[in-house]
């Protein structure tokens, strides 16, 4: 397999006009991203051709779908190849033609969010599953302890009680260390992040967002975590701008001084007396919104929801939504919103399927086969842009699939309490042990999509 990640790496650079055009390499959880110094010298048609690609994405940079696990060993190969920066901060720095072509790029906000929580999106995957089969473990602890009928016994509750006679009590305390870890200070890992973006020192940023986390705020008015993560999203990009106006202002010979204590102190005032509590109204806002849209318009908006989500997925806005979630499971406990999104897909392999039954075409029974097992145990892009989006009606199909398993999680009020994977990986995730109603609620926009296609690919002759 090493090899195939070499020769499509090398195809790649081929495709992008020669190692000298790239500007910088990154990736996510199934896209090498690049960009590029001259776009009119990447031949986007040939780079669809190569073995191994699902599809490419242009916006501000090309996306290169090859599917989890090789996307980062392709962007690996082509970093070490060519010695080309991840971050577009380092091009920045190192060549004065990519600072204006960085710069020239027109800000879209739906790549910004991209930018900022993909990085940290393996970390909240560990967390997020780690903390979900911790629950499962717990619940089984409660259930169990009732039947033997143990009590309470000190500080331990009767579930503890049983993981204990079991060992598995430090097992569970561990994990609850690692989640606490990794949700607990997220606002630093985004303010670092973040940062990366407005092109700021990405330690002032994670200094700014662990400053929105300290108890003593009480003390100047404020309230600790209030603003959530887009208040230090805001936070940081005001800093940034704070920042160049200090460095024009401060002579060059205390620079180093002056502009970084500057930059601080009058961002934290502006933070604690304005964007954290109008960044709170904000949020608290959104989520009420979106929780009385979920909750009044209950089945019928979730399949409207559902059925949209492959949209969002295939054009790369859905990582917009990840602030959002994370202030839902911070303001109430769970994301409704994930769940009927994470319907997508469903209705993505269900479709897949039955493209895989009907196509007599070599070429989609082995994309069939590689992006299906993927799509169904974690992540969904393999068969949108393998196998789905290539077929056209098994988009509109899937995503009318995606729409009934949105049906049935909103009938039955399913929600995650953490952020993680899709497809089975998810499982972990649901809330109040919903696990049954969730499956049923996959399996039933996947059968769906599954039946709707056949009928749809057999009406129009599809081989």
């Amino acid at each position: 397999m090493s090899k195939n990640y070499e020769k499509m790496s090398e195809q790649i650079i081929a495709c992008s006009g020669g190692g000298d055009n790239f500007l910088t390499v990154t990736n996510c959880a199934t896209r090498v991203r690049v960009t590029y110094k001259n776009m009119d010298a990447v031949n986007i048609e040939d780079m669809k051709k190569i073995e191994g690609v699902l599809s490419v994405i242009v916006n501000d940079a090309v996306q290169i779908v090859v599917g989890p696990g090789a996307c980062n060993k392709i962007a690996d190969m082509i970093q070490k190849r060519l010695n080309v920066a991840e971050d577009p901060e380092m091009a920045d720095s190192s060549d004065d033609k990519n600072v204006s072509s960085v710069k020239k790029r027109k800000i879209n906000i739906f790549r910004v969010f991209s930018d900022i929580f993909v990085p940290i999106l393996p970390a909240m995957i560990a967390g997020g599953v780690l903390q979900g089969l911790n629950n499962v473990l717990k619940n089984y602890a409660v259930v169990r302890a009732v039947e033997a009928g143990i009590e309470a016994v000190g500080d331990l509750t009767a579930a503890q009680v049983w993981l204990q006679n079991y060992h598995l009590l430090g097992l569970s305390n561990i994990i609850g260390v690692i989640y606490t870890a990794i949700f607990g200070f997220l606002a630093v890992y985004v303010g670092y992040t973040s940062a990366k973006q407005f092109k700021l020192e990405p330690v002032l940023g994670a200094v700014l967002g662990s400053i929105t986390l300290q108890s003593t705020l009480t003390g100047v008015g404020a309230v600790p975590g209030q603003g959530g993560l887009i208040g230090v999203i805001l936070g940081v990009f005001v800093m940034s701008y704070i920042q160049r106006a200090v460095k024009k202002a401060v002579p060059n010979a205390v620079d180093v001084i002056f502009t970084p204590v500057l930059t601080v102190l009058i961002t934290t005032a502006l933070m604690v007396t304005i964007f954290m509590p109008v960044c709170g109204v904000l949020s608290s806002s959104i989520v009420q919104g979106l929780m009385w849209l979920l909750n009044t318009t209950g089945p019928v908006g979730g399949f409207v929801l559902s059925a949209l989500a492959p949209l969002l997925i295939s054009t790369g806005l859905h990582q917009g939504l990840t602030a959002i979630h994370m202030e839902m499971i911070n303001s109430t406990g769970y994301a409704p919103l994930l769940a009927v999104q994470v319907m997508s897909n469903a209705g993505m392999v269900g479709a897949s399927c039955a493209i895989f039954i009907m196509t007599k075409q070599k070429a989609v029974k082995d994309a069939c086969k590689g992006a299906i097992p993927t799509s169904f145990l974690c992540v969904g892009e393999p068969v949108i842009y393998g196998v789905c989006l290539p077929s056209g009606f098994g988009f509109i199909t899937g995503s009318i699939g995606a729409g009934v398993g949105g049906f049935f999680i909103r009938t039955f009020d399913v929600a995650f309490n953490s952020m993680g994977m899709a497809g089975m990986s998810a499982i972990p995730l649901v809330a109040d042990g919903k696990y049954l109603y969730y499956m049923i609620s996959y399996f039933a926009g996947a059968a769906a999509a599954f039946a709707l296609t056949l009928i749809v690919g057999k009406a129009r002759h599809y081989q």
